[in-house]
């Protein structure tokens, strides 16, 4: 299968990471950037033909820079592979009616509250859920529902701001950290407690057919933030087909046509549930793991099809996995940080790294952002490399000294 329309020039939107130009350059595109100062590096000037810089782009400053660029310097689309400026390139190819995924769509994905109002009647396994923007909207959900629920902001992302409510005192606890008000606040959602496996799945869409890539095994801490991955998955051949249905009628169901895709699956005891989708590749180096346990290089294979060209969906495995563990770390302060060296000896370790340095002040693990290290490794299955990537960590050792007691207030 073949684009339709094939693109000669594309503007690509922030990113630090160069893979994406790099697979444009070599799918023979024009490649113009656009982005905030803090990401340009001497390669992304090498790559790209046009460059616009701001000291801060906001998403809604790019959609306006873009708008403004188009007339002088053409491009075919807009993309970005993060979540950041997603909806503003979905919003240009909708200003420019430059074919790609529907706007709607895009804000669906973005938009976790009408995500489920899309999918509300659609033939996909359903999740209860709801918008929550007052606390009478809580209250009458978990009043229908029971309990547990989930509540997370519908704009989120980056596992953060995930709350877990088992019961009457803890809704009575989380209630005022949510910031709700008469209908004012920040739009949350509640949804049904969904207890299982959880997975991410890899695909890329072309002319709306989904193409499965792999299924990722995730391990989260309690409240969601994710510490390690692994592919492939260890599930069943029959696990493995009822989440490909899944993930597939979601897909269709929201109106994705092309590109890279990453939706995250609980695997209950009722079947595969969606719990959310995204239009753009994996984080937390699931495009690298991707890339040696299948040979699919995403950024490749979504400017393969973007510029005309046949796209290969055959899977060409280097390595048997991948995998990749973080590093996460008590509250305190550091006072030692070392064993990068030993890290990267470990057998089938391919990368490791440690950010914590002496002197940092470490909080309570809330997000994606509040992990201090990780270790990339392979092996001849899931098991072997998953352990390899622990054992990489376990090698980084950082010392923490405990936060004081707080002095007994003066009288």
């Amino acid at each position: 299968m073949i684009r339709d329309s094939v693109v000669k020039s594309v503007l690509l939107i922030g990113g630090r990471r160069t893979e994406a130009l790099e697979a444009a350059r070599e799918a023979g595109c024009r490649v113009i950037f656009a982005g905030p100062k803090s990401a340009m590096t001497e390669r992304h000037r090498e790559l790209a033909d046009a460059v616009f810089l701001l000291p801060d782009l906001a998403p809604g400053t790019a959609v306006e820079l873009a708008l403004a660029v188009h007339p002088v310097v053409p491009f075919d689309l807009a993309l970005t592979v993060g979540d950041q400026y997603s909806l503003a390139a979905a919003r240009i190819n909708h200003e420019l009616g430059l074919g790609s995924n529907p706007l709607r769509t895009v804000s669906a994905v973005n938009d976790k509250a009408l995500m489920r109002e899309i999918l509300r009647d659609k033939a996909v396994s359903q999740v209860s859920a709801a918008e929550v923007r007052t606390p009478a909207d809580l209250q009458e959900f978990v009043a229908s529902t029971g309990f547990p629920v989930i509540v997370k902001p519908a704009l989120g992302s980056a596992s953060k701001d995930v709350f877990v409510v088992a019961d009457r005192a803890a809704l009575e606890s989380t209630m005022p950290r949510l910031g709700l008000a008469d209908g004012d606040s920040t739009p949350w959602v509640v949804e049904e407690f969904l207890q299982g496996r959880e997975f991410s799945v890899e695909t890329h869409s072309t002319a709306g057919v989904h193409h499965l890539l792999a299924v990722t095994e995730k391990f989260t801490t309690e409240n969601f933030v994710e510490i390690g991955h692994v592919v492939p998955a260890r599930i069943s051949a029959e696990e493995r087909d009822a989440i490909a249905d899944e993930v597939r009628a979601v897909l269709t169901a929201l109106g994705v046509e092309e590109g890279p895709g990453h939706t995250e699956i609980m695997l209950t005891a009722r079947g595969p549930r969606l719990i959310e989708t995204h239009t753009r590749p994996g984080g937390d180096a699931i495009v690298e793991l991707l890339r040696l346990a299948t040979g699919h290089d995403i950024h490749r294979l979504n400017f393969a099809w973007l510029s005309g060209q046949p796209v290969d969906m055959a899977a060409k495995p280097l390595v048997g996995a991948a995998a990749i563990w973080f590093l996460t770390l008590p509250q305190g302060r550091v006072t030692a940080a070392g064993g990068l060296a030993e890290a990267d000896a470990v057998e089938g370790v391919m990368a490791a790294d440690l950010s914590a340095a002496v002197g940092d002040v470490i909080a309570p693990i809330r997000s994606s952002e509040d992990r201090y290290g990780e270790a990339l490794a392979v092996g001849d299955d899931a098991d072997s490399a998953l352990h390899r990537a622990r054992e990489g960590v376990a090698r980084l050792t950082v010392e923490v000294e405990p936060p004081q007691p707080a002095a007994p207030a003066a009288r």
